[in-house]
């Protein structure tokens, strides 16, 4: 009786070591992109406590929105100080993959949604009775790596009731962090993750409340 063979050649180990070589490259790709896509999910729910902690302030507040660093000189009236006691747990202020994380916050304010000084004194929709599509409209944003550390909100009331310029909303907000897509909270409190092609098409039309309440 011949004896039973037990041990793998070299050919069959060479070809088990390729076969396993190929799958562990098959899938780090996979691997990388469900690790994205649980990123952007932390970022979206980030933005979701912040919303609901913001809508919670308001009506405390007559339902006005908080303020952003403009209400007091030291800062302390910014919505980054007045939130907290309004949320569930911690209020996290930065995206789990922004580019820049020596500052404090990722998210700002849409700052046609303040009591806004300059450059625009006479808008002011920080009472939420005077939005009257809240869905449609941003309430915080990603804000692009390059802004400053002091920026609690961003500057485009500037073009109350014209086009906001696709290249200047990209200076100003981290449009492709998440693949190509950010995450945009709404004044209603709901997350939507935008590809950059679909906030450019909104921009461009003139009706889309998506920044500016007033169009």
């Amino acid at each position: 009786m011949g004896k039973t063979r037990s041990a793998f050649s070299l050919v069959e180990l060479l070809i088990a070591i390729s076969i396993i070589t190929m799958l562990a490259a098959l899938s780090v790709p996979a691997m990388q992109q469900t690790f994205a896509s649980a990123q952007t999910t932390r970022c979206a729910t980030n933005l979701r406590v912040l919303g609901q902690a913001t809508l919670l302030y308001a009506a405390d507040h007559g339902m006005v929105l908080p303020a952003t660093s403009h209400a007091a000189p030291d800062g302390s009236e910014s919505w980054t100080n007045t939130l907290q006691p309004y949320a569930s747990g911690p209020v996290t202020f930065q995206c789990p993959v922004d580019e820049n994380r020596s500052r404090p916050r990722t998210y700002v304010m849409n700052d046609f949604l303040t009591k806004n000084p300059h450059p625009a004194p006479f808008l002011d929709y920080s009472s939420l009775l005077k939005i009257d599509r809240q869905m449609d409209t941003v309430l915080y944003v990603e804000a692009d790596k390059s802004t400053s550390i002091s920026i609690d909100h961003f500057h485009f009331s500037e073009y109350f009731q014209t086009e906001i310029p696709a290249a200047d909303f990209a200076q100003k907000v981290g449009v492709t962090r998440h693949a190509g897509k950010a995450n945009y909270l709404f004044v209603d409190a709901h997350v939507e993750t935008l590809h950059w092609d679909q906030v450019k098409a909104r921009l461009a039309r003139f009706s889309d409340r998506f920044i500016d309440p007033t169009r």
